[in-house]
């Protein structure tokens, strides 16, 4: 006499992934599972899959565990032990994600009147917000750097170029002298050198704002000086 040996069940699958893997190790098509157990070929596909709900009730969804552990020689108490887990567990999260939309009905509730004013709101925040800012750069002194030439330069050159950057809106002098910006910002003035020292005020000034300075001191030797 033959003693049926059941087989030991993972403890880390599922259901699904039990049956479908012995199926595979006896090498049963679905068609031959059916044949074998008389159960349904979708009803043996929704096993596999995990799709519990579209079993026909828990008398049969028992009995079909219970034959499909017999063929494939495996615990029928294990077996319903993992499909009544597994069960419980698709009921609590559909519960769940049936609980979900009554939380976000929340949002249905705001009115379109609310809406409405938080757009106004949001809209008169914005247009202070720019109005701010423009009124900032109306009154803020523009920026100005100079490029060339560097601060406390000693030259012989009976001139130089001072080169620099501003904003293309401003108003840019040389010691009180208007020069010419381009498009850009930038400007190229070239001043006559005095022996001695020389001082530059680079002075520029959008219409409404405070001005920003900056003095440039460039001292001209001459060519005898200068090779001492």
């Amino acid at each position: 006499m033959t003693s049926f040996i059941q087989k030991k069940l993972p403890t880390n699958k599922t259901l699904p992934e039990i049956l479908k893997d012995q199926r595979s190790r006896a090498d049963l098509s679905l068609d031959e599972i059916s044949f074998k157990t008389n159960i349904s070929i979708k009803y043996i596909d929704a096993l596999e899959k995990g799709k519990y709900d579209k079993l026909p009730g828990e008398i049969y969804n028992r009995q079909f565990i219970k034959k499909l552990a017999n063929i494939y020689s495996l615990s029928e108490k294990s077996l319903l032990k993992i499909y009544q887990d597994e069960k419980e567990s698709q009921l609590t999260f559909k519960e769940l994600a049936r609980e979900t939309p009554k939380k976000e009905n929340i949002l249905n509730n705001i009115s379109p009147k609310i809406i409405k004013r938080s757009l106004v709101i949001l809209l008169i925040l914005a247009c202070f917000t720019y109005l701010g800012w423009e009124v900032f750069n109306i009154f803020s002194p523009p920026n100005l750097e100079i490029a060339s030439p560097l601060p406390q330069t000693i030259t012989t050159d009976p001139y130089v170029e001072i080169i620099g950057i501003t904003e293309p809106e401003a108003i840019l002098t040389i010691n009180n002298q208007k020069v010419i910006i381009e498009p850009d910002g930038k400007f190229d003035q070239t001043v006559d050198l005095t022996f001695g020292l020389n001082n530059f005020v680079i002075s520029a000034k959008k219409k409404h704002s405070k001005a920003i300075d900056i003095t440039l001191s460039i001292l001209r030797q001459g060519e005898a000086t200068a090779f001492k």
